[in-house]
């Protein structure tokens, strides 16, 4: 297999898992997306944008569907009044516990039968590749 095929592939599992063990059915992947990737102190619009890699309209309306249905808020950045903080409200915050809890779960199933060594040897080759692509594709 070469690197495309393994990317496709690595790909296309996740995003399986994901979609059919973590995201809960009354919620679209998308919005999970953006629910999982804001921080506990929230994230300015422009970098929720930049992280699920997004245009600034389709996040914008995201964030409002978000907003409607109780999981976020919005409201404008204390240091720079042009630019918007999303957060999670307490409902946001708990659909986020349950996905993490779903994920360690998942990872415990995936290195059950792994010794401790395999696994941090898997966490850290997996590490240094997550740093490889940030740093060569995912650059600020």
């Amino acid at each position: 297999m070469n690197h495309g095929e393994f990317l496709i592939s690595f790909l296309i599992d996740l995003q399986r898992v994901f979609r059919t063990k973590v995201v809960p059915t009354d919620l679209p992947y998308s919005q999970v997306q953006a629910i999982i990737i804001i921080p506990s102190d929230g994230i300015e619009m422009s970098e929720l944008s930049l992280t699920l890699g997004l245009d600034n309209s389709t996040v914008t309306r995201l964030v409002e569907r978000l907003e409607v249905k109780g999981f976020v808020k919005r409201k404008k950045n204390k240091l720079d009044k042009r630019s918007i903080i999303v957060s999670l409200k307490k409902k946001g915050m708990s659909i986020q516990k349950s996905i993490e809890k779903k994920l360690d779960e998942i990872g415990e199933q995936i290195f059950f039968e792994t010794n401790q060594s395999q696994k941090e040897i898997s966490l850290e080759n997996l590490s240094s590749f997550q740093w490889k692509l940030r740093k060569t594709f995912l650059k600020r």
